[in-house]
């Protein structure tokens, strides 16, 4: 169950939705002006970022996560 991001073409919102299937893809309207006009972007991807024990998720490269591990 991939989390997709979009951005409208119409108003240029930028968003993420939870895709169980290729419908939902289809089917998947902006939030903000309920425009179908919606194209799926390239996202960055998390990775766990290793060394002395502790964990860090991020986007790779970051060098932050957040998160309080590590």
């Amino acid at each position: 169950m991939p989390i997709y991001e979009f951005r409208c073409e119409n108003c240029g919102e930028r968003f993420e939705k939870l895709c169980f299937s290729s419908r939902d893809e289809r089917e998947t309207r902006c939030p903000r002006c309920g425009s179908y006009r919606v194209r799926r972007e390239f996202s960055t991807f998390a990775c766990g970022i290793g060394g002395g024990g502790g964990f860090g998720f991020g986007s790779c490269g970051t060098g932050g996560h957040g998160f309080g591990f590590g």
